[in-house]
């Protein structure tokens, strides 16, 4: 399934673009570790979590409550040969939460893993990828999305309808 935003091909992962989609978050990671953001920093080098990560984004994939959307480096690539490097991704999941109030089926929706390489960042490739998720998200019925921005990327959100979270986001790290 590919579509077009702002003359961006956009297209939905398969379950064959794991290792690549795996090799994106890990150069968010590191930018993240340069930028000081990262949780743990000193493990920002360590490649042993690929194998989980491929196993566990091709399979949520194929159970349809998680999806990424996929820019191709080289968009020409014929879809039955995957081996192409992407350029761009984000990830959206759909959440079963407790309902509540203004919530009543407690659906959430997440997006993260936006992150565009160096040299095709300022092309309009996040704004693509974000815009792409959303309206799946929409179709998962996810009645809130919530999603952790740099503040460089604060304004692109904006932008797409997000706005400040009314909570503090905290997390606690626990040891390996």
């Amino acid at each position: 399934m590919a579509c077009m935003t702002n003359s961006v091909p956009v297209r939905k992962a398969l379950p064959a673009d794991a290792p690549e989609l795996v090799r994106l978050r890990h150069a968010m990671f590191r930018a993240m570790a340069e930028a000081g953001a990262a949780g743990r920093a000193q493990d920002v080098d360590d490649t042993s979590w690929y194998p989980a990560a491929q196993e566990a984004i091709a399979s949520r994939i194929a159970q349809g409550t998680f999806a990424a959307f996929v820019i191709d480096e080289k968009p020409e690539i014929n879809d039955n040969d995957r081996n192409n490097r992407l350029s761009a991704c984000a990830v959206v999941t759909l959440e079963d939460r407790l309902p509540g109030p203004g919530f009543p089926r407690g659906a959430s929706g997440s997006m993260s893993s936006v992150f565009v390489a160096p040299e095709q960042r300022g092309r309009g490739l996040a704004r693509a990828v974000v815009a792409a998720g959303l309206p799946w998200l929409d179709e998962m019925n996810a009645e809130v999305v919530d999603l952790h921005a740099t503040p460089d990327a604060a304004h692109l959100y904006r932008s797409l309808g997000f706005s400040e979270a009314r909570s503090l986001a905290l997390r606690r790290l626990n040891k390996l």
